[in-house]
């Protein structure tokens, strides 16, 4: 498995929502990124994080001792050709951090989120099927966990740190599928299961 990070870009908000202290963000979506690369909404395995630990953090801090740096909880579901999430923050008496981010986010100051997921299974396009060889789809991926951050990248909230995401295409291009790691070589925590394998990049537009 190979940790990717993509990035997630705020919906409107309404006014019910303001009162209710929730946002929603997309997620993803199966737009093909500069790097060539998809993720189908088939792919995503949400149940872990739904029924688990569905926190939001600030800024990826998932090891920091600082407990105010989980700002809510979210449902993440699949609505039409998009992966959302909606963001419930925590209440401004138990988390000013929250309420700070949360009123930024209001005003429009910060727009943006990255989430964390484990890459699984991806192939190269099949043109038989209908895909374009010169694309790597990726076709299984666990949500681990995502972040209001101050970074973002395309309108369709899809991009990774080219030289990371190199290694990941140069074997699906040598048809060499990925595929989840043996027993033996997964660890036992969120922190470790995984190659970590963070693909970040500055928002463009």
């Amino acid at each position: 498995m190979s940790r990717v990070i993509r990035y997630a870009v705020a919906r409107a908000l309404t006014e019910e929502q303001v009162q209710n202290r929730q946002v929603d963000f997309v997620i993803s979506t199966e737009a093909v990124d500069r790097h060539k690369t998809v993720f189908r909404l088939s792919g995503w395995e949400l149940d872990f994080y739904n029924n688990n630990n569905p926190i939001v953090l600030y800024m990826h801090s998932l090891y920091s001792d600082d407990p105010d740096l989980v700002i809510g909880t979210s449902v993440v579901r699949i609505e039409g050709n998009e992966l959302v999430a909606t963001l419930t923050f925590e209440d401004a008496e138990n988390n000013p951090l929250a309420e700070k981010v949360f009123n930024k986010v209001k005003n429009g100051i910060l727009r943006m989120a990255s989430v964390s997921a484990d890459v699984k299974e991806g192939h190269r396009g099949i043109e038989d099927q209908g895909e374009d060889s010169d694309i790597i789809y990726f076709t299984k991926q666990e949500l681990i966990e995502w972040s209001i951050c101050t970074a973002g990248s395309n309108p369709d909230a899809l991009k990774r740190n080219a030289e990371s995401l190199e290694e990941i295409k140069q074997n699906l291009l040598n048809d060499n599928p990925v595929q989840e790691d043996t027993e033996e070589v997964k660890y036992n925590s969120v922190a470790n299961r995984a190659k970590l394998i963070d693909l970040k990049i500055k928002m463009s537009k």
